[in-house]
């Protein structure tokens, strides 16, 4: 089931547009009245379309279109406004579609075919950029990892990072300078950095072995790591193995 986001300032024009998605069998995740609203939304509910209207107060449309390029990943924009004369400029913004209000549910159901098909290419293109950005991490290691935040793009020297911890449907990466909120998943990031300085220790953590200060014993065959910033994070048992061996423990052990 495909997912919606409504940005409108007129609750009407809200109203009108949810029941003509949801008899379309569109979840509509949120509303909202204002762009600068809708772009926390959209980041946080990550819908798979967004129906802009052009003027509202605050940000425009327009502005709030722009801003959506900074965005990963971008739903697909769908102009929903009372002004025809906008169309160029949207096109412009890489808008699938522009619809001229009062919607018509015919006229809705054309753009959400166009939206299905624009959607399974964004996935088969997905999976290609994900076996690229694979083969890329093996034959050439990675030395900035990029992560967004707002209308920045942060770069982030990979001996810089601590550790990466799934949590709240997200993965935090962790510096000694900060904590950064990203879209990557732990797999992806797991084939992007370096393998031999990072370890996947648990299903929601990676650390850099560099910036491991301790192997703590917990009982019960539990184990966590202590890192350099003294956060803790918990050991797989399955994954406790290999992280002795990384860290060269087992020799020592034996020894």
């Amino acid at each position: 089931m495909m997912t919606a986001l409504i940005v409108d300032d007129e609750p009407l024009a809200r109203v009108h547009l949810r029941r003509l998605l949801e008899a379309q069998g569109i979840q509509v995740v949120g509303e909202a009245d204002n762009a600068a609203g809708a772009l926390e939304q959209t980041e946080d509910l990550q819908p798979d379309l967004l129906f802009l209207d052009i003027q509202m107060p605050g940000l425009t449309g327009m502005q709030m279109a722009s801003a959506l390029l900074y965005l990963y990943p971008a739903p697909l924009l769908i102009f929903d406004t009372g002004y025809s004369e906008h169309a160029v400029a949207a096109f412009e913004h890489d808008a699938l579609d522009y619809l001229v209000k009062p919607v018509s549910a015919d006229r809705l159901a054309k753009t959400l075919v166009r939206a299905r098909e624009h959607l399974a290419d964004v996935v088969a293109r997905k999976e290609t950029h994900q076996r690229i950005s694979e083969h890329a991490a093996e034959t050439a290691p990675l030395r900035r990892l990029p992560v967004r935040a707002d209308y920045v793009v942060h770069l982030i020297r990979v001996e810089e990072i601590i550790c990466a911890v799934a949590r709240e449907k997200r993965v935090f990466v962790r510096t000694q300078g900060g904590e950064y909120k990203t879209y990557y998943t732990l797999t992806h990031l797991e084939a992007l950095l370096p393998k031999d300085h990072f370890l996947r220790i648990h299903d929601s953590c990676l650390v850099n072995l560099d910036q491991v200060e301790e192997l703590l014993f917990l009982g019960n065959h539990a184990y966590e790591v202590r890192l350099s910033n003294n956060q803790r994070l918990p050991v797989g048992r399955t994954r406790y193995t290999e992280l002795q061996r990384r860290l060269g423990l087992d020799a020592q052990l034996r020894s």
